[in-house]
């Protein structure tokens, strides 16, 4: 006999953890700039937008990568995930 857990209704993570792992990879890669845990700071996010933006036009003009393979993918996946950290702070 097998035990039940009750999962209607619950989250499911239908994620790629790829994803996720290219996203702090990417973080890696400027620490030098921005030490762990800056997301967390006031930044103002216009300067973000900006970013998330540069990095938008790049995989318009189907350039993908840039440091790292497929770096501004995940630096949109960076930019939206500070955007909506700073707009939580707001609320």
């Amino acid at each position: 006999m097998s035990g039940i857990k009750e999962t209607k209704d619950k989250l499911i993570y239908d994620i790629d953890f790829r994803y996720i792992t290219g996203m702090a990879e990417r973080m890696q890669l400027n620490r030098d700039k921005y030490p762990v845990g800056n997301w967390q700071k006031p930044i103002d996010i216009s300067s973000l937008q900006q970013a998330l933006f540069r990095h938008t036009i790049e995989i318009m003009k189907n350039n993908f990568s840039d440091e790292q393979d497929y770096g501004h993918l995940y630096a949109i996946g960076c930019n939206a995930f500070m955007i909506l950290a700073q707009l939580k702070d707001k609320i």
